[in-house]
């Protein structure tokens, strides 16, 4: 985390916890070959949930752990933690929709993409 990245009361502005959860999961997309312009990463956010626990007041690293809740035809649903060791500073979902570009309609996954979630992500229920 980086100095200018706190608010006034010197914690994490609660407004960046979005942008360090969507660069977690593209830098995770990239690794496995997927980056933009890959036909399964045409998606929205439809629904992005987040529960502030202990803030983060330190100039620093912080972890963030993603799973795959569920995965619908078209759309899918991450957990998320951010956390420092066992501290966790936030947790929630983010809900994702894959959509066609030239329509911006839903359209559903690749069967390869399908199985790299469900392989790699899906948390056991």
């Amino acid at each position: 985390m980086f100095f200018d990245a706190l608010d006034a009361f010197g914690m994490l502005y609660h407004g960046r916890f979005a942008a360090l959860l969507e660069r977690a999961i593209t830098r995770y997309f990239a690794g496995l070959g997927m980056s933009l312009g890959h036909p399964d990463l045409n998606v929205v956010v439809r629904e992005l949930r987040v529960v502030f626990e202990r803030p983060v007041t330190r100039i620093g690293r912080v972890n963030v752990t993603f799973g795959l809740g569920r995965l619908g035809r078209t759309s899918a649903e991450f957990a998320f933690r951010f956390h420092s060791g066992d501290v966790t500073h936030a947790h929630g979902r983010r809900v994702i929709v894959k959509i066609a570009p030239r329509t911006g309609t839903p359209e559903a996954w690749t069967e390869k993409t399908r199985e790299v979630l469900e392989r790699e992500l899906l948390i056991p229920r």
